[in-house]
């Protein structure tokens, strides 16, 4: 069992109280006097991740917020104090509870008033600078650095462009990449971080948040390891988020080997990770920005508007939360494509999916992106830019709102070359919480592809290109046959047709042809029988129709170069007749008389 908000503020008051008797004491003392006067239970003392007994580190992390509320004092160096106002506000608040509601109230109070209204985040890496991990002396003295051992000192209000071409110039022995990266890091220290911004740093598999409190100075430092530096305030000197229990999509994002690294996009979540009442099981909702977990079940009503089971789509449903992309394939006319869009729009809301045809001619740089020509700079020339793709778009949106779902529809998947098109992203797929470097784009951190999206694709069985699929992709993707001699598309055309009073007529057709076709890929869906509910919409003359511009050159296709010989099997007077006895050989005359054994059955 988690400590409860109750024991957390019991801990906290105890803790305040204890320090106003005394003029200080170190955190462990503080520690290892809560252990003996709480007397925590063994479930609160079980050890979490980190080694560490829970209860301890739900106080270290709620410990921050009689910090800023300006209630005791913690010197960086393990030293912890009571301030004037903590020892007043014991008797302010003498429950546990009122005290602890107060300390987060007043932590709130302070968060808004000293964060900026722009903020940005940054992963600054410390652990192994020069061979020295240098990040025990960014916590103990209150700061965060870059080697720069090479770099002059620049001046006070050195420009960008000039920092820019002064790390150039001492940087100048590097390889191309590496001057890049080192510039590029240099040039963000200085230039780009800002009071109030929000520093990451690793050390050991512990994560360590603070906030820039001061510009950027030069020092030159011992053995040239942290001459650049910014004054940081941090939040969990004595209480590091454990790395492996950091949510998606940070563990992935820390992976770069990058030394500096903008994290801005994921700001909000790196916010929550040491909040006052971070680790809450009751209170996560309100500390963590929501994030989307799995899909709802499909509607009832979805189920009616489709005419299948619900159970079916709730299937699907569950699919799509396990593996995130499934795959609807069938013959012609099965109503893979109409299914995919409805149910979609029924999961996540219509204005949240996209749909993509591939085809042949389908590339990498269509489907996520690539450069296209654009007008350039002078008059009559152009010039080559990135542009995102229908994925990359959509990823983008993904990121954008992580508490809502995303759907892509990637219809006739199996028509383009799936290797061409998807690249490094065929990884992503399988391991969403890893990162690939793209072809293209220059993303430092690695791109991964958000939880919150998934794929539905469609494929059509009768082109035979379904068996060229690798085995990469059949193991990335749950499949889900939708076959005319099976539920729920057996079915579909009856119910359909009864639903719109049309009469079975068209139902028992279809299931006698599909009975004479052989290839089970080849067999004829129903939505060829399902474009209009006007009330003559199986009428003969219409039933005629279809069968002449639509079914009959379906089957001339499958049985290319023996039409001649098997035409006769699908003659619509024969198939017609195995349903109506005596039927006439004209064909329209046959639907009349299979329309009025329908009309019959109704009346009786």
């Amino acid at each position: 069992m988690a400590i409860t908000q109750q024991r957390v503020g019991e801990f906290l008051r105890e803790a305040l109280s204890y320090l106003a008797q005394h003029e200080s004491r170190t955190r462990q003392e503080v520690v290892d006097h809560l252990e003996s006067a709480m007397q925590p239970t063994p479930d609160e003392s079980e050890p979490d991740t980190s080694g560490r007994p829970a209860w301890a580190t739900r106080f270290l992390w709620a410990s921050v917020g009689p910090v800023k509320a300006g209630w005791m004092t913690k010197d960086g160096g393990g030293i912890w104090s009571a301030t004037p106002e903590g020892r007043e506000v014991l008797d302010q608040y003498p429950d546990p509870e009122s005290f602890r509601l107060a300390a987060n109230q007043a932590y709130r109070e302070w968060e808004k008033a000293s964060k900026p209204a722009q903020r940005r985040a940054w992963l600054v890496r410390g652990s192994s600078v020069l061979g020295v991990n240098v990040v025990p002396e960014w916590l103990s003295d209150g700061f965060c650095s870059l080697a720069a051992s090479q770099l002059r000192e620049p001046r006070a209000a050195v420009t960008a462009a000039e920092l820019e071409e002064m790390a150039k110039a001492d940087y100048a022995h590097l390889k191309h990449h590496e001057l890049k990266a080192k510039v590029e890091e240099i040039v963000a220290f200085v230039t780009k971080f800002n009071v109030g911004d929000v520093i990451l740093a690793t050390s050991e598999s512990h994560v360590f948040l603070g906030d820039v409190t001061g510009d950027w100075d030069y020092v030159d430092s011992e053995g040239g390891r942290s001459n650049l530096r910014r004054a940081v305030e941090w939040r969990n000197a004595d209480a590091p988020v454990d790395f492996a229990g950091l949510p998606d999509p940070l563990p992935a994002r820390l992976q770069s080997g990058s030394t500096v690294l903008d994290l801005t996009a994921d700001l909000a979540l790196i916010d929550a990770l040491v909040e006052p009442d971070a680790g809450d099981p009751d209170e996560e909702s309100t500390v963590r920005p929501t994030r989307h977990e799995q899909l709802p079940e499909p509607t009832a009503a979805i189920a009616a508007d489709l005419f299948v089971d619900r159970s079916w789509l709730a299937e699907v449903g569950e699919l799509l939360n396990e593996r995130r992309q499934v795959i609807f394939y069938g013959p012609p006319g099965t109503g893979k494509t109409y299914i995919a869009r409805k149910l979609a729009a029924d999961l996540v809301g219509p204005e949240q999916v996209k749909l993509v045809q591939f085809h042949p001619a389908y590339t990498y740089e269509d489907f996520f992106e690539g450069y296209r020509p654009a007008p350039g700079s002078a008059e009559g020339t152009i010039s080559f830019e990135l542009k995102a793709g229908p994925l990359r778009q959509l990823v983008n949106r993904a990121r954008e709102h992580p508490d809502q779902a995303f759907v892509l529809i990637i219809d006739e998947i199996n028509r383009a070359n799936l290797a061409k098109v998807f690249g490094e992203l065929y990884f992503l797929l399988e391991y969403r919480d890893q990162a690939v470097d793209l072809l293209y784009s220059a993303d430092d951190e690695g791109f991964t592809l958000p939880k919150n999206l998934y794929l539905i694709g469609t494929m059509n069985t009768a082109d035979r290109s379904i068996a060229l699929i690798d085995a990469a992709m059949r193991r990335r993707f749950a499949f889900v046959e939708l076959a005319p001699d099976a539920e729920p598309t057996k079915s579909l055309l009856g119910r359909w047709s009864a639903h719109h009073g049309l009469g079975d007529t068209a139902a028992r057709l279809l299931a006698r042809l599909n009975q004479r076709i052989e290839d089970p890929d080849f067999r004829v869906g129903p939505s060829y029988f399902m474009k209009s509910t006007d009330a003559d919409a199986h009428s003969p003359e219409r039933l005629d129709r279809i069968w002449r511009t639509s079914i009959l050159p379906l089957l001339q296709e499958h049985h290319y170069g023996e039409w001649e010989s098997v035409r006769r099997h699908y003659r619509l007077e024969d198939l017609l007749s195995a349903t109506v006895p005596d039927a006439p050989a004209d064909p329209v005359d046959a639907i009349e008389d299979a329309t009025a054994t329908d009309a019959e059955a109704a009346a009786d």
